[in-house]
């Protein structure tokens, strides 16, 4: 195999690499660097040419690495981080000028919570700047921080290890949504009562903390008539019916204040559930990454 003389692979064209690798397509990797389609085929097709081999091939929809591909992605990503963090980490971020987009990994909650007042806030304050918002579980945020996939992740992510930092941005207890006429709720939700009824649950890490810290240490099992995947159909699933939920805290201000639902609060205190925000160390001396997130934590903390 001969070998690539460093003149001939330039930076643009390991963003390229990189793009293509982290998106698996020609359309998306040219959102990611905001160019055209047909820059990232051509710099796609110079890369094919420097090493010889395909690098990437169709499979459906996506595009799939050789195996050439994985193994050049590391080095390629160490040096992509190296440019971030030790070249560029020292320039100031102008947020009023700047233009760049931010990707974040959350749940389908924190968008609900945290993307209007965030994406207003960048309006206001960062107008050149655009957010691309990944929907995955808490357990798969770590991975897609590790890949270099997002930059950042909002929610609950126990997993996170030495290579990452994190901060609560608040803690939030737990409320019953239930239709307003509800025909047997009283205005004091007791815990039979609550276990009479028929719930939808969420299959979620809230959810699993509630199991786990209020209703396995009182025995009770709920009357489980539908687990869904997401918060976003609740309000809909429970409307006009006299099924309930048990949502976190500040996700049920959100749904109550658009919706005719009402709100009871549990009988006693659950231990309050945090939200976070994690990242990877490499992005930790990224001004950008600074201001980002000391934005979200100051829209969004309530218990520092």
């Amino acid at each position: 195999m001969n070998a690539i003389h460093p003149d001939a692979l330039d930076l643009n064209l390991l963003r390229v690499f990189h793009a293509v690798y982290v998106e698996r397509g020609v359309g998306r990797a040219a959102e990611r660097l905001q160019v055209t389609p047909s820059a990232v085929s051509h710099g796609l097709r110079r890369l094919r040419a420097l090493f010889n081999d395909e690098l990437f091939l169709r499979d459906g929809a996506s595009m799939a690495p050789t195996a050439r591909a994985q193994a050049l992605f590391e080095p390629v990503r160490g040096i992509m981080d190296s440019i971030a963090n030790d070249v560029l980490a020292a320039a100031h971020f102008d947020a009023a000028r700047a233009s760049r987009e931010f990707s974040l990994a959350m749940t389908d909650m924190a968008e609900i919570v945290f993307l209007p007042p965030l994406l207003r806030h960048l309006r206001a304050n960062a107008p050149g700047c655009t957010l691309r918002s990944r929907r995955l579980a808490n357990e798969d945020m770590i991975q897609a921080l590790d890949r270099g996939l997002v930059e950042m992740a909002v929610g609950n992510v126990p997993e996170a290890r030495e290579a990452h930092f994190v901060q609560t941005l608040f803690e939030h207890d737990f409320v019953v949504l239930a239709a307003a006429g509800h025909p047997r709720l009283a205005r004091t939700l007791t815990w039979p009562a609550y276990a009479g009824e028929q719930h939808v649950v969420v299959s979620s890490g809230s959810d699993a903390h509630l199991q786990r810290h209020a209703l396995e240490p009182r025995g009770i099992r709920r009357r489980v008539a539908l687990t869904v995947g997401g918060f976003l159909s609740v309000p809909w699933l429970i409307e006009g019916t006299d099924m309930i939920a048990t949502v976190p805290t500040r996700l049920s201000d959100e749904i109550a204040g658009v919706t005719g639902l009402r709100q009871w609060e549990l009988p006693d205190p659950v231990p309050p559930y945090a939200l976070q925000s994690v990242w990877h160390a490499r992005s930790h001396g990224d001004p950008a990454h600074r201001w980002l997130r000391q934005a979200i934590f100051a829209l969004m903390n309530e218990r520092p």
